[in-house]
């Protein structure tokens, strides 16, 4: 006759038979300890491995697609930025346009600096083609005198003077 009696050493089930103690697993419904077979294995570590190649694919896709958006917005801001200079520089054309009107020149020179209109014209008859060559010496008494003033130098150095060495039958 069996009678199940739980093992306190080993933490598992065992049957009293006939006086004799056999530890089962079959009493429990646990299968026992043995290896698992080398298919069991592979198939495990395929699975492994196909989980973590999809959870890298999957990391690097998010990271990714987040530098896209974060690129995104700061070409949308740049294009903000560029419209926004674009406006600015046909404003300062359109002050520079009033800023140069003959009128409002007119009027400043008026109204802030006295100014009134001429009323004789002087023309002033400039020739078109200028003389090919200029006086040597200027004509003005209070210039200094231009003179070449390495030639003063020349004079002041000690002069050598040429030996020459003649030899019979040379001329």
């Amino acid at each position: 006759m069996e009678m199940p009696v739980k093992d306190p050493r080993r933490g598992k089930s065992t049957a009293l038979v006939d006086g004799i103690v056999k530890t089962s697993d079959r009493v429990r419904g646990i299968r026992s300890n043995r290896a698992p077979k080398t298919g069991e294995v592979r198939l495990a570590t395929r699975f492994l491995l196909i989980t973590l190649l999809v959870c890298l694919g999957s990391i690097v896709w998010l990271s990714q697609t987040s530098t896209l958006v974060s690129l995104g917005y700061g070409i949308a801001g740049m294009e903000k930025q560029r419209a926004q200079l674009n406006i600015d520089a046909q404003r300062l054309q359109s002050q520079i346009a009033q800023y140069e009107s003959i009128k409002r020149i007119e009027d400043e020179a008026k109204n802030k600096l006295g100014m009134v209109p001429a009323k004789n014209s002087v023309y002033v008859k400039i020739p078109a083609i200028q003389p090919e060559s200029t006086p040597a010496a200027s004509t003005n008494p209070y210039l200094a005198p231009d003179t070449e003033w390495w030639k003063d130098l020349r004079g002041i150095l000690p002069q050598q003077t040429k030996s020459v060495i003649t030899t019979p039958g040379t001329k």
